[in-house]
C-alpha cells in the first residue's frame, strides 16, 4: 500500500470518525431539547431520557450503516460477477476472431499456392 493510498483511507476513517461524532452530539442536543420542554420532570428523568433517546438513535444509525455496507457489498458483488462475465464473453469473441483470421490466413497462402501451382 502506497503513501497516497494509505492517506486516503487515514482521511476516510477520520471523516467517518467525525460525522458519528456530529451525529451522536446531535442526537444528545436533539434529546436534551426535547426532555427539558417536558413538563414536571426531574433532572435525572430528563437526563434518563435523554440518555436512551441518544442511545436509540445511535443503534438506530448503525442499523442503517450495516444496512448501507450490505448493499455495497451485494452491488460489488454483482459488479464483480458481471464483470467476470463480460471479461470471459470478450475473451471468447477475441477467440473466435483469431481462429477466423487464422482460418482466412490459410485460405488466402492456400489460395496463393493453388494459383502459382496452376500457372
Amino acid at each position: 500500500m502506497d503513501a497516497s493510498h494509505e492517506a486516503a483511507l487515514g482521511l476516510r476513517q477520520l471523516e467517518g470518525y467525525l460525522y458519528q461524532e456530529a451525529s451522536r452530539l446531535e442526537a444528545h442536543r436533539k434529546a436534551r431539547d426535547f426532555a427539558w420542554e417536558l413538563p414536571g420532570l426531574t433532572t435525572d428523568q430528563r437526563l434518563v431520557i435523554e440518555q436512551a433517546y441518544a442511545h436509540e438513535q445511535e443503534e438506530n444509525a448503525r442499523q442503517v450503516t450495516r444496512r448501507i455496507a450490505e448493499r455495497i457489498q451485494q452491488v460489488e458483488a454483482q459488479y464483480a460477477a458481471r464483470h467476470r462475465r463480460r471479461t470471459r464473453e470478450m475473451a471468447i469473441a477475441m477467440g473466435v476472431v483469431t481462429l477466423g483470421l487464422i482460418g482466412l490466413c490459410i485460405a488466402v497462402i492456400l489460395g496463393m499456392s493453388a494459383g502459382s501451382a496452376a500457372r
